[in-house]
């Protein structure tokens, strides 16, 4: 499905993001691969995949990705709309052939989903996690964005290192706190939490042409709300997927990094993907 034209208030921004692109092989026989796009959390930034790339810079080009609102595109309001727009810019402009494929984690693998849906064009695959719609008692605090987001404010204010990584599961990443504590404001927390109410079973079941992997962290993610997502995708697409890895966490990314990369890597080659992938539909 194209892009409706925008309306007055969305824009196509320009979004900062960071390549990192494999060493040049001079014996190449086979033109480079297409390059994947990472999108980060809410209130996250590019950094959050640090520990993922290393296992797949040697082989693709690697875009790295600060949506709108946060870090490096911090001066840029957060919208979904604004967010696909700029993606879409993205690749139209800076990515050679004009299409890649998309890994997102929570906001940004919602992200990657509406992308998908308004462009399916400009889209390879879709690699997503941690982004199901929601339901229950969960679809009621991300549906008050504001609570959501005044939750999070006082608690990552309040909490020390140990406790604000102790939460999320994972060991210390230099830098991101930092950066997580400069991007959560409400201008930003406020808008971010509401986006994830407009993804939804009926616009998910929209998309066409893009072969999706949706994955839960079992841990921590809704395994029934991706396994009917996987359900929703395959009904007009076979080829897509839903898996949940039972030990992780939300931000598998930074908890399992050579995992995420290895499920990544076999998905945009349309490989089987590892085992700790349990397949859901």
């Amino acid at each position: 499905m194209s892009s409706p034209a925008p309306s007055p208030k969305e824009t196509t921004p320009e979004i900062f993001y960071t390549r990192l692109s494999p060493p040049p092989d001079h014996n190449r026989k086979t033109p480079p691969q297409a390059p994947i796009i990472f999108l980060h959390g809410l209130s996250s930034c590019h950094l959050e995949f640090s520990r993922t790339t290393p296992f797949l810079s040697s082989t693709y080009e690697l875009i790295l990705v600060d949506l709108p609102g946060h870090s490096g595109s911090r001066a840029l309001p957060f919208t979904l709309a604004n967010a696909v727009n700029a993606l879409a810019h993205l690749v139209a402009s800076k990515v050679a052939g004009g299409r890649a494929h998309v890994v997102g984690l929570s906001l940004g693998g919602m992200v990657a989903l509406e992308f998908a849906r308004r462009h399916p064009e400009l889209v390879l695959s879709v690699f997503c996690t941690g982004c199901a719609p929601l339901g229950g008692y969960q679809k009621w605090f991300i549906s008050r964005p504001w609570l959501m987001g005044g939750i999070e404010m006082v608690a990552g204010k309040l909490s020390t290192e140990a406790v604000f990584w102790g939460y999320i599961g994972v060991d210390a990443v230099p830098g991101l706190r930092k950066e997580m504590g400069r991007n959560g404001s409400m201008e930003l927390l406020g808008p971010g939490y509401g986006a994830c109410t407009e993804v939804t079973m009926e616009s998910i079941a929209e998309i066409r042409g893009v072969r999706i992997a949706i994955v839960a962290g079992g841990r921590k993610d809704s395994v029934e709300q991706t396994r009917a997502t996987g359900k929703v995708l395959a009904m007009t697409n076979p080829e897509c997927r839903a898996f949940v890895v039972r030990d992780a966490v939300h931000l598998w990314d930074l908890q399992l990094p050579e995992l995420f990369a290895q499920g990544v890597r076999a998905w945009v080659e349309g490989d089987e993907l590892p085992k700790e992938f349990e397949m859901l539909n």
